[in-house]
């Protein structure tokens, strides 16, 4: 069988024949061999670190900015959570259509206020139409009421537990023949069901 031609490296690279070649040089030549040497090591060791490195701080770059973006879904679960619990609160209050009298509300508000007399108006406005929930608005217009009765009523108004109410649209002007007296303007509203009530199932005989 024939001798292969290749030869493994140990072969091929024979450190005696090198190390002789190598004391033959003048000394400046040795200086810039063994330089040139040195040079070739210290890019065998650089490169590979470099790359290394560089690596890692591209990683640690895509682990900040994808704890980022988990901080990011973190907070909008925490905001949609809040403003699901929001919506269940509002919910709870909202009743039909068919059991909900905002002018009667207002009315019984006003005069546990003691500013029943002071009522000029309450009118029913057009409101947000819905497939399953509609706004239900009154205008209201109040006369010759003190700073502190006006606040007392509005703080009345949304505080209630039975009906989430809210007002808007206030207008509040003071009066010119007793400027410690307002006349006030303003809308209440709410959302109310278009579905009906459920009723209770009648009890069968036997």
């Amino acid at each position: 069988m024939a001798k292969s031609s290749k030869y493994s490296w140990k072969e091929r690279l024979n450190v005696e024949e090198l190390y002789n070649t190598f004391i033959g040089f003048a000394p400046r030549e040795q200086i810039l061999v063994g330089v040139g040497i040195g040079v070739v090591l210290l890019l065998l060791v650089l490169v590979p670190v470099s790359c290394g490195s560089s690596k890692l701080t591209k990683l640690e770059k895509q682990i900040e900015s994808h704890e980022k973006n988990v901080s990011k879904v973190v907070d909008k679960i925490t905001e949609l959570q809040q403003v699901q619990g929001k919506m269940k609160s509002v919910e709870t209050r909202i009743r039909p259509k068919s059991q909900v009298q905002l002018t009667t509300k207002l009315e019984a508000l006003a005069t546990q206020s003691g500013i029943g007399p002071n009522i000029d108006s309450l009118k029913e406005v057009p409101g947000t139409p819905g497939e399953d929930f509609e706004e239900m608005v009154v205008g209201v217009r109040l006369s010759r009421l003190s700073l502190s009765q006006l606040i007392e009523f509005l703080y009345g108004i949304e505080s209630q537990n039975d009906l989430s109410l809210q007002v808007k649209r206030l207008q509040l002007k003071p009066r010119y023949d007793n400027r410690q007296q307002f006349d006030a303007n303003f809308e209440v509203s709410t959302f109310v069901s278009n579905s009906a009530p459920a009723e209770a199932a009648p009890g069968g005989g036997g």
